[in-house]
């Protein structure tokens, strides 16, 4: 995703490149402050039941009628394992309980995230069902893994698939 700032969000005056902390940054002359972009941050989330993986088909581009773990972005004001249990609510309908930190993934693909928190999860309540920015939600076996998209998702479960993800 390119990020652009035209304009200072401190006093609104035209924004010039400066050379700050490294790099080439949007800058204030004015104010004297440069501009920083954060980085988006996102969760996935890896739900095993019964020898089987819950997934997601993506009803929205990138990866529209692909499949992917549940995932979504992190709230500036909320921690990231509310935003995993938020986002899989929404995408599945299913209450978790987060068991632990997988891995932190990087930006690797053509996803909206930059950094990804991977965590593995059970489901506590509820009857999976699409929601959200899901077109469909399934159960998969090892075996029968549908096209997946983004690193994550397709990293996790290629792990689990070869029994090599400890859960």
């Amino acid at each position: 995703m390119t990020r652009i700032a035209n304009f200072c969000p401190v006093c609104g005056r035209r924004l010039i490149s400066m050379h700050v902390s490294g790099r080439s940054r949007p800058y204030c002359a004015s104010c004297e402050l440069p501009v920083y972009f954060d980085p988006k941050v996102a969760v996935v989330v890896f739900i095993e039941r019964d020898g089987r993986v819950l997934l997601i088909q993506r009803a929205v581009d990138p990866g529209k009628e692909k499949w992917a773990l549940p995932a979504g972005f992190v709230d500036h004001d909320e921690a990231p394992e509310d935003a995993a249990r938020r986002e899989t609510w929404e995408e599945t309908h299913l209450r978790v309980r987060i068991n632990r930190l997988l891995a932190v993934y990087p930006k690797r693909d053509h996803g909206l995230a930059d950094i990804i928190i991977a965590y593995s999860a059970e489901v506590i309540d509820g009857e999976a069902r699409a929601g959200d920015d899901a077109a469909d939600v399934g159960w998969f076996a090892r075996e029968q893994l549908p096209p997946l998209v983004f690193y994550p998702s397709i990293t996790l479960t290629g792990l689990w698939a070869k029994g090599e993800l400890d859960l």
